[in-house]
């Protein structure tokens, strides 16, 4: 099939063959015989090839019960598989990327959607690019410095399309309680920490209308399972974690001791979200334990992605389906609320669209209105 992941379909090596053993596959059947009445299969069977000899006094009930035997496994096996790049596991990308691939799985048969966790956003694109996941959610900002080689990338991975506007996604410095640390502000001279390049980015730039620099802090990569056994031992003050949606690994955290999630103020908000691909996101009260109140935490848009060469009628039926079941996408997970037809006309119109649309999510667009 090619590399693991990428659009294709396997097809059965089941032969048949003729008196005179010239072998046709199974699709070829009504154009050779001209009529299922006409084979009668014989006991012999080799190397996975039946043979059969043309017979029309045969039983038409018979050879049909012989092609459903031969068609049925080759069915199962022309699926076409769908890895779809995530996160980490303890992220909230994989959790959204599982909930998808079960909407896919159930409402368009002729696929088999796969979640696969990633490193992150860039590792995402990375395997997105080079076929070896079908579809990737991935970080806006991540999506568009890396089409173009820029920021942490040295090399432009661009092999791919836009698919649709994908779920806001927070981060946000997770302490303590009794750590002192209440804003970003507090965290000069502390132990921080980042899973990788983009959501140091990120971070830098939640703490830059807080006068914090770079180097005023003592910051390690660390993935961020390996973030929360390090709160846990105290070997870090803070973690810049993944917090909306909703995030299992910190709501078990904060069951075992009081934490705190660092908020925006209004007015340093607005600093942070002059950035186009960056956006406040609102953590609604009580997602987690001890969280009584709405915070605004730094957060990035979304994109769903997909290889290029992805076949574009496998992906116009992808999108439709996302759009016409989102309510049961956003039941398996709050992630998928949010993605919309809505969510992408706003993309469009606020050209924060990255790369060009993938054929076949744009011939659904354009059929919805929002592409012209």
């Amino acid at each position: 099939m090619g590399r693991f992941g990428q659009i294709g379909v396997r097809r059965a090596h089941l032969h048949l063959s003729s008196r005179g053993r010239r072998r046709v596959r199974i699709p070829q059947l009504a154009d050779q015989f001209g009529s299922v009445a006409d084979l009668r299969p014989e006991r012999e069977c080799d190397a996975g090839n039946i043979v059969v000899h043309t017979n029309r006094t045969m039983k038409t009930i018979a050879v049909v019960g012989l092609l459903g035997i031969l068609l049925v496994p080759a069915l199962v096996m022309s699926a076409t598989r769908v890895a779809i790049g995530t996160g980490p596991w303890s992220g909230v990308y994989f959790p959204v990327g599982e909930a998808l691939a079960k909407v896919l799985n159930k409402h368009v048969p002729e696929i088999d959607a796969v979640p696969t966790p990633t490193v992150g956003s860039a590792h995402a694109l990375e395997l997105v690019h080079g076929g070896e996941v079908s579809l990737a959610i991935v970080g806006l900002a991540t999506a568009h410095f890396g089409v173009r080689g820029q920021r942490e990338f040295t090399r432009k991975y661009d092999n791919v399309g836009f698919v649709m506007a994908g779920m806001d996604a927070g981060q946000s410095l997770v302490t303590r309680a009794e750590s002192g640390i209440r804003t970003f502000g507090d965290v000069k001279g502390l132990r921080l920490a980042a899973n990788a390049p983009a959501s140091k980015a990120l971070l830098i730039a939640a703490l830059k209308p807080y006068g914090v620099a770079e180097g005023d802090i003592r910051l390690t990569l660390m993935s961020f399972a390996e973030q929360i056994a390090a709160l846990r031992n105290e070997t870090i003050d803070a973690g810049f974690l993944p917090v909306s949606p909703r995030n299992i690994d910190v709501v078990n955290l904060a069951a075992e001791y009081p934490v705190r999630i660092l908020s925006f103020e209004a007015s340093k908000a607005k600093l942070f979200e002059a950035v186009p691909d960056w956006t406040p996101v609102v953590l609604k009260a009580r997602t987690y334990p001890g969280q009584n109140q709405d915070l605004l935490i730094p957060g990035t848009h979304t994109a769903l992605l997909a290889h290029r060469q992805a076949e574009s009628a496998t992906i116009y039926r992808i999108v439709k389906t996302i759009v016409e079941r989102n309510s049961e996408f956003g039941e398996l997970h709050p992630g998928g609320r949010e993605f919309t037809l809505e969510k992408t006309r706003f993309f469009v119109e606020k050209h924060l669209v990255p790369m060009a649309f993938h054929p076949g999510a744009e011939q659904y667009w354009r059929e919805k209105g929002i592409l012209r």
